[in-house]
């Protein structure tokens, strides 16, 4: 059985007020499939076994394994939908990181210690495990939790947490460590639910892209990619338009 004392920390947190959207990430190759439904459908997950949508509390952490080089197949460009907070309210599972690196980073807790035991209550918002660890969103945008923190000895999963996004620990890790992760069960029909498109510039050139944006009211964000690009470095472009349409929004 899996322990709750994460569960019960977080529980006990103040949330920070505020907010930051939540994040999907995927091919610009899901684009048409997109237009035709309007909706994120789940998907089979390798990690739990049972179809899910994955989203991220503000930062756009996915990411899509990549062995190759260059290509100049847009396809495989990545486009990010920016989501309403209140999306956070259909969660099935939330994790204080990234559940498909865990096999990366679980060297940082003792042995005993399972995906199970940092489960939060899906009731409890994203904003209380930033207000846990966190004395703002940008420092959670920023990952700069406060410093420092001692927690009881009887406290070892909250504190063996604290140390992989404090940098207490030896291993190297990177920021999927630390990014809040929802996943949805369900279908989530994304009418009203879009507050921004963000995607190579190509892709708003497509009168039927351009027109479900507009539907959405959401808001189109281009970045430049050149004929030929590797997919795994668009990450960073996608990271510095979210980035900007929260500083835009006030919220960062």
């Amino acid at each position: 059985m899996p322990d709750n004392q994460f569960q019960d920390f977080i529980h006990g947190a103040k949330p920070l007020s505020g907010q930051l959207g939540l994040t999907h990430v995927t091919d610009c190759a899901r684009l048409s499939g997109l237009v035709a439904s309007r909706k994120l459908e789940p998907r089979l997950c390798d990690v739990y076994g049972e179809p899910l949508v994955y989203l991220f509390y503000g930062r756009p952490a996915y990411r899509r394994a990549w062995s190759g080089g260059a290509t100049t197949n847009l396809d495989y460009a990545r486009i990010c939908l920016i989501l309403r907070d209140d999306v956070a309210a259909h969660a099935h599972r939330i994790l204080p990181f990234d559940s498909g690196g865990f096999h990366r980073y679980s060297g940082a807790f003792h042995d005993s210690l399972t995906l199970a035991d940092f489960e939060i209550l899906p009731t409890d918002h994203p904003l209380k495990v930033i207000g846990a660890f966190y004395d703002s969103l940008e420092d959670y945008w920023m990952m700069e939790p406060v410093q420092p923190r001692t927690f009881p000895v009887t406290q070892h999963i909250v504190r063996s947490y604290y140390q992989l996004i404090s940098g207490g620990l030896a291993e190297q890790f990177d920021d999927r460590c630390s990014a809040i992760e929802v996943q949805l069960a369900d279908t989530l029909l994304l009418d009203g639910q879009v507050l921004a498109v963000i995607g190579p510039n190509q892709i708003f050139d497509d009168p039927k892209v351009k027109a479900m944006v507009a539907d959405w009211g959401a808001e189109p964000r281009g970045y430049r990619v050149p004929r030929m690009f590797n997919p795994a470095e668009v990450a960073g472009r996608i990271f510095s338009e979210v980035e900007r349409f929260l500083e835009d929004q006030t919220w960062l």
